[in-house]
C-alpha cells in the first residue's frame, strides 16, 4: 500500500488503542472520541487503497502489453516498407503510404 495511506491508517489505529486504554480519563474530562467512526474510516481508507494497488498492476499489465505490441507492429512495419523502398525510387513512396523522406 502507497505510504501517503499507510502512515494517516497508522496514527489512526494507535489514536484508537490510545482512547481505548485512556476512556476513563477521557470520559472524566468529557471528552468523547468516536473510535468506531475512526475505525471506519481506516478500513474505507485500507479498501480503497488496495482497489488503487490492484487498479495500478492492471494498468502496469496493459502498459506493458501495449509497449511489446508497439514494438512488433514497428518490426513488421520497418520489414514491410524495407522492400518497397528499395525497388522503388523515393518520389513513388507515398503512393505506397510510406511518408519517409529517406
Amino acid at each position: 500500500m502507497n505510504k501517503i495511506y499507510e502512515e494517516p491508517i497508522k496514527k489512526a489505529e494507535l489514536l484508537v488503542e490510545g482512547v481505548k486504554k485512556g476512556a476513563d480519563a477521557l470520559e472524566r474530562k468529557g471528552i468523547v472520541i468516536d473510535v468506531e467512526a475512526l475505525c471506519a474510516a481506516c478500513r474505507e481508507l485500507y479498501d480503497a487503497g488496495a482497489q488503487q494497488d490492484a487498479a495500478e498492476a492492471r494498468l502496469k499489465e496493459a502498459r506493458e502489453r501495449a509497449h511489446n505490441c508497439l514494438a512488433q507492429l514497428k518490426e513488421i512495419f520497418n520489414a514491410s516498407k524495407a522492400p518497397i523502398k528499395e525497388a522503388f525510387p523515393p518520389e513513388s513512396w507515398l503512393s505506397f503510404g510510406l511518408t519517409d523522406k529517406k
